[in-house]
C-alpha cells in the first residue's frame, strides 16, 4: 500500500476513534487506561500519526469502546439497527462523498415525511 494511502487509513481510523470516544463522553486518558496504553499514544492514534498493532486495535475496540473490531474499523455491526443513536458514529471515517450522500438521503426522507402530513 502506498504511503499516502496508509496515512489516509490512519487518519480515518483516528477520526473514527475520536468520534466514538467523544460520543461516549470519555477523555483520552480514560480510554487509554481502559486499553492499557498511554494517553499520548492514543492522541497520536487519533491524529493519524501512528499505526496501531493488531493487538492494540482489538484492545481499543473491545476494552476501550466495548464494540466489535468491525465496528471500529468499518462502522459495521450486526446489531446496528438497534444501536444507532448518533449519526456521527455511523458516518465517522467515511469519505466526504458518502457522508454527503447519506445526509442528503436523510434530508429527502425527512422532507417527504413532512410533505405527507
Amino acid at each position: 500500500m502506498a504511503k499516502g494511502a496508509v496515512r489516509a487509513v490512519q487518519h480515518r481510523l483516528g477520526a473514527r476513534m475520536r468520534v466514538l470516544r467523544e460520543g461516549r463522553n470519555l477523555t483520552q486518558e480514560q480510554v487509554a487506561d481502559l486499553v492499557g496504553i498511554s494517553q499520548k499514544y492514543l492522541s497520536e492514534l487519533e491524529r493519524g500519526e501512528k499505526a496501531p498493532s493488531w493487538q492494540t486495535l482489538v484492545a481499543i475496540a473491545h476494552k476501550g469502546f466495548d464494540i466489535k473490531l468491525a465496528a471500529l474499523l468499518f462502522g459495521v455491526d450486526e446489531d446496528v439497527g438497534a444501536d444507532i443513536t448518533d449519526i456521527g458514529e455511523v458516518l465517522a471515517g467515511r469519505p466526504k462523498e458518502v457522508r454527503y450522500d447519506v445526509l442528503r438521503a436523510v434530508d429527502l426522507i425527512l422532507r417527504a415525511g413532512d410533505a405527507s402530513k
